[in-house]
């Protein structure tokens, strides 16, 4: 069937701030602190994208995938943050532009490793990839930088982080490190030697530095198809919310945490602001900017948990894979903390490991230690925190399935964070259209996020799979919108 559209294909730019809610996003935008957003929604269209996910699978490296590949999470299979490609249903949205000849700019989206070769423009792919490698391949200190700073929470990656920062200096400012982001990377040092606590400020230069590199590489290849994640402000949600509103919390901040972190949930929605602002720059009469965050946060109420649930790392993931009898078999990579990926190539290895995780236990045999599961020859693992109650540094970590070993808890295990577990999964998330052929002062409403890849493929002129689940959310749009869709296509 042929398909009609009501404009000329445009260009789309998917600004991906991960997690952004509109329950913050309005107060913030009332008092005046992010006056980009308002002028998006006051130029735009905007609407509330329910996730289709429910618990456990409302996390963003499966609401995303949603995004971008247009199916349901029983469709496209993904279950943990960078499993193993091969086991992921796509084409996504970034694929389908390649292969309709389209220029595509993919920076730090969710589960894009590996990029593809067969692209024209630019791929960095997502900050937790299993390795650097870039499209064009001279990008790749860009990906090295990135992965030194997510994975810095690691005792593994602190030393390679500080010698690949030196080395990589002089090749970061050849590919678009400006001296004015140095220059606030370096206020930010004097703050924090004056108040050490504001170091969560931290979190927020990586988005500015990334976008240093994207906006050269989108003025470089104009990319018909681009997008550029961060996930600064998630985290501000998931460590400070209550120091920014204690009112729906169980256990109220004292006020040392409010002055400590208080700002900080703020701070990180007016960078998205500031982030914002400079990607819009980047538009042409032609390109369509959408900003979307594929699902959102609320405040972590919990009855089980009044004060917070702790964030408990492994303190060396060596030691467990020595443990588990794999040692020199198994690649760990740290992901979204506490997170580990186990790559176990070999079945029987990774059968054993499995079964030493499975059994081990903490405190008594009824509380087990870690929560995992496996897909292709990768496990995802973490400690089981939600039966950590009453559990204290001498309480055993016992291994009865490696010769019954025993660790006390406070030495196999860290908690390091200065507060607990204070925002979590919001299946409502935010989706903002502003640009070429999109109504001013559109009023979407409540959509899915199956509703954003058909929407823009539509804005690209790209066919629509008929396995898409969403519709093109033609209110966005001026115009009448006539779409047909070839069932064939892309399934």
């Amino acid at each position: 069937m042929e398909k009609l559209h009501s404009a000329p294909p445009r260009k789309v730019l998917l600004a991906e701030f991960n997690e952004i809610t509109w329950r913050l996003v309005e107060p913030l935008c009332r008092r005046g602190k992010l006056p980009t957003f308002v002028d998006f929604c006051r130029n735009g269209a905007k609407g509330s994208p329910v996730a289709t996910e429910v618990a456990p699978h409302l996390d963003p490296w499966i609401a995303w995938t949603t995004v971008y590949t247009g199916r349901p999470q029983e469709e496209h299979g993904v279950r943990f943050l960078e499993q193993p490609p091969e086991t992921v249903t796509g084409p996504r949205v970034f694929d389908l532009a390649v292969e309709a000849g389209k220029t595509v700019g993919i920076y730090g989206s969710i589960m894009s490793w590996p990029p593809r070769a067969d692209a024209r423009g630019f791929w960095v792919p997502g900050t937790f990839s299993p390795g650097p490698e870039t499209i064009p391949p001279e990008l790749r200190p860009i990906q090295e930088l990135n992965l030194s700073q997510t994975r810095g929470h690691t005792p593994l990656a602190a030393n390679g982080r500080r010698v690949g920062l030196v080395r990589q200096a002089l090749q970061l400012f050849q590919l678009g490190l400006k001296p004015t982001t140095v220059a606030t990377a370096a206020a930010h040092l004097v703050r924090w030697r004056l108040q050490p606590y504001r170091k969560w400020e931290k979190v927020s230069l990586q988005p500015l530095v990334n976008l240093d590199f994207f906006e050269r590489l989108y003025r470089r290849y104009r990319c018909d198809f681009a997008t550029f994640h961060t996930n600064h402000a998630a985290h501000y949600m998931h460590r400070y919310w209550r120091a920014m509103d204690p009112t729906p919390f169980l256990t109220k901040p004292s006020a040392e945490e409010v002055r400590k972190y208080g700002p900080a949930v703020e701070y990180g929605y007016r960078v998205a602001d500031q982030l914002l602002r400079r990607l819009w720059k980047l538009a042409d009469a032609h390109t369509v900017v959408i900003l979307a965050s594929g699902l959102g946060q609320q405040p972590y109420v919990v009855e089980e948990f009044p004060e917070g649930r702790q964030v408990v790392r492994i303190r060396d993931i060596g030691q467990l894979i020595e443990i588990c009898g794999i040692a020199g078999r198994g690649t760990p990579l740290s992901m979204m903390a506490p997170q580990w990926n186990l790559k176990i190539p070999d079945p029987a290895d990774r059968g054993r490991a499995e079964q030493v995780l499975r059994t081990a236990w903490v405190g008594t045999p009824e509380n087990p230690l870690f929560a995992f599961e496996t897909v292709g020859d990768t496990l995802c693992l973490n400690v089981f925190t939600k039966g950590l109650k009453g559990i204290g540094p001498e309480s055993p970590c016992v291994f009865p399935d490696a010769g019954d070993r025993r660790i006390p808890f406070g030495q196999f295990c860290a908690v390091q964070d200065a507060t607990p577990k204070e925002g979590y999964h919001d299946p409502v998330g935010l989706v903002i259209l502003r640009g070429a052929g999109i109504r001013r002062g559109a009023e979407i409403g409540e959509c899915t996020n199956l509703d954003l890849a058909p929407t823009m493929l539509h804005l690209l002129g790209v066919p629509i799979p008929g396995h898409m689940k969403g519709r093109v959310l033609e209110e966005a749009l001026e115009g009448p919108v006539r779409v047909a869709v070839p069932a064939a296509v892309g399934a």
